[in-house]
């Protein structure tokens, strides 16, 4: 992201004027595009537990697919910069969106198609593309586009984005296990492409330059 980061010379007064500075297409959009992305994950998040356990996978198997996940998603954190720190953000979100929509067309086919755990294990290593590169691209643009003394109200809306969608989703997720089961999987593949068709319009909104560092 740059050199470490300077303390702002501006007084807190003259911080919250420049707070207008923030609401640009680019940004908003960009913030909104990755919280519903990240909001597609709601139905992973809230139920995959209990479907796992349903099929007759132990508690144990069930923690280490959990964890599977978390090591790929550190991964991806220490070969970022190696292999994607060339990417543009927009590049980057949509790698995260398309890697989100793979993992949830997969989820509900992997027990029928007779892949076993050794399946889950697979789809779970995408968990280093759709959340982390989600994360990873969310700062990426935060560091290359808004100032340093707004990098705190910045995170703030973001992160505030990613919340308020998960909520949203998670509350309509219920119904959708009741009723449909693993199945309900297949309604996170056009939240993600929502969240894909608003980082396209961030793209269209782009800055011309980035903030100097």
């Amino acid at each position: 992201l740059g050199r470490p980061r300077r303390a702002s010379p501006l007084s807190a007064a003259d911080i919250q004027q420049s707070a207008p500075k923030l609401f640009n297409g680019y940004f908003l959009y960009f913030s909104v595009g990755v919280g519903v992305i990240t909001a597609s994950h709601a139905f992973f998040y809230g139920f995959v537990s209990i479907y796992w356990k349903s099929i007759g996978i132990g508690d144990s198997v069930v923690g280490l697919l959990w964890g599977w996940g978390v090591l790929a998603e550190i991964g991806m954190f220490m070969i970022f910069t190696r292999v994607f720190g060339s990417f543009s953000v927009v590049s980057i979100m949509v790698m995260a969106g398309i890697g989100a929509i793979v993992r949830w067309i997969a989820f509900p086919l992997i027990w029928p198609l007779g892949l076993s755990v050794g399946g889950f294990f697979a789809v779970q290593t995408l968990h280093a593309v759709s959340v982390a590169l989600v994360l990873i691209g969310l700062q990426k643009m935060i560091g290359e586009t808004v100032a340093e003394e707004r990098t705190g109200a910045a995170q703030g809306i973001a992160y505030f984005s990613n919340g308020f969608f998960t909520a949203v989703v998670t509350l309509l997720c219920g119904p959708l296990y009741d009723r449909f089961g693993v199945d309900g999987f297949f309604a996170m593949i056009p939240i993600a492409l929502v969240g894909l068709v608003l980082i396209g319009l961030a793209a269209r909104s782009a800055p011309q330059r980035r903030i100097g560092r």
